[in-house]
C-alpha cells in the first residue's frame, strides 16, 4: 500500500493498544480532487487531502490514498483540499480558498469504498485582478519595466506559452538584470484572519526572485523578499501565502516584483551567460 501520512489521528495509532479483540478497518479509497474551474485539475496542483469521518480528522494524506478508518455503517466524510504552502514539502496545508467535499457514504469492515472528490474556488473569494486579466490573453495584467536598463524588457509570447500567452522576461550578458513590476494592488486586507495568497504557474532556466513592494501614498516603496525560484524545465504552479509580507509592510498599495539576474559565482563572475522566465495565471486571492 503506497501511503503517506502527514498526521494521523491519536485513536487510530492507539487502537491497537487496547486490551480488546482487534477492530477490522474499513478503507477509503480516497482520489485526486477534479475542480471546477478554469483550466480544471490541470491547471491546480491539489496534491493533498485532509479527510475527516465523523468529524474526526484521520489526517493529511498524498493523494490518492487508502485509508484504514475503523468505523462501519452510515458515515459523514469530509475531504478538504491541501496543497504545499509556499511550494515546500515540509508545508501542507488546508488551500483555505477552495471548498470542501462532503457525502454520507457506508463503510463495511474489510471492504473498501471509493471517494472522488471535488472541488471549486468559494463565491467567497476576491480576485484583485480578474482572473480573465491574470492569464495575459485577450487583456492581461499592467506590467513595467523597473530596473535601470533601458533595453531590457518583458514580452507576451504564444512561444513556449503555458496556454495562450505568456509573459517571458530575459537576460543576457549585455542585460544582466530584468526587474518586471505588477501594476497595483489595492485594499488588500492586513490581518491574519484573513490571509492573502497568490497562484502562479511558472518555467524557468534561471533562478530568479519575487519581491512584494509596498507604498503609502505617493512615498518611496519599500521592498520584501518573498522567495527564491529555482530553475524548472516544465511549468510549475505554487501557492505562496503573502500574509506575512503583506503584514510586515503594513502600506496602502502594493506591487509584485519579479526580479531576475544572471547567476554568479562567490568571485563575482557570471556563470549563465542567458536564461528566460516565463509566467502565467497570477492570481491573487483574498476573502
Amino acid at each position: 500500500m503506497n501511503l503517506r501520512i502527514f498526521w494521523l489521528a491519536p485513536f487510530l495509532a492507539l487502537a491497537a493498544c487496547k486490551d480488546e479483540a482487534e477492530q477490522i478497518p474499513a478503507y477509503l479509497r480516497v482520489e485526486p480532487f477534479t475542480v471546477n474551474a478554469t483550466g480544471g485539475a490541470g491547471w491546480q496542483k491539489i496534491t493533498d487531502g485532509w479527510v475527516y469521518v465523523d468529524n474526526q480528522l484521520l489526517g493529511g494524506f498524498t493523494l490518492p490514498a487508502t485509508i484504514p478508518v475503523l468505523a462501519e455503517g452510515q458515515n459523514k466524510v469530509l475531504v478538504f483540499p491541501g496543497v504545499k504552502e509556499n511550494g515546500l514539502q515540509s508545508t501542507p496545508s488546508v488551500y483555505p480558498f477552495m471548498e470542501r467535499y462532503e457525502l454520507e457514504t457506508t463503510l463495511t469492515p474489510a471492504q473498501t469504498t471509493t471517494v472522488q472528490p471535488a472541488t471549486q474556488y468559494a463565491a467567497t473569494v476576491i480576485f484583485p485582478w480578474a482572473v480573465e486579466r491574470s492569464a495575459f490573453n485577450s487583456t492581461s495584467i499592467l506590467l513595467e519595466d523597473r530596473d535601470t536598463d533601458t533595453a531590457s524588457t518583458f514580452e507576451l509570447t504564444t512561444d513556449g506559452a503555458f496556454e495562450g500567452r505568456s509573459v517571458k522576461i530575459s537576460v543576457d550578458t549585455a542585460h544582466a538584470v530584468n526587474d518586471v513590476a505588477t501594476e497595483q494592488l489595492l485594499d488588500l486586507p492586513l490581518t491574519n484572519a484573513q490571509p492573502v495568497w497568490l497562484e502562479m504557474h511558472y518555467k524557468n532556466d534561471i533562478p530568479f526572485e519575487l519581491w512584494l513592494l509596498g507604498a503609502e501614498g505617493n512615498s518611496n516603496e519599500l521592498s520584501a523578499a518573498v522567495y527564491r525560484f529555482v530553475p524548472s524545465e516544465n511549468w510549475n504552479k505554487i501557492y505562496l501565502n503573502l500574509t506575512q509580507f503583506l503584514l510586515a509592510l503594513d502600506q496602502e498599495k502594493y506591487r509584485l516584483l519579479f526580479r531576475v539576474n544572471l547567476p554568479r559565482d562567490d568571485k563575482g563572475n557570471i556563470t549563465q551567460n542567458a536564461g528566460a522566465v516565463f509566467l502565467d495565471n497570477l492570481r491573487v486571492l483574498h476573502f
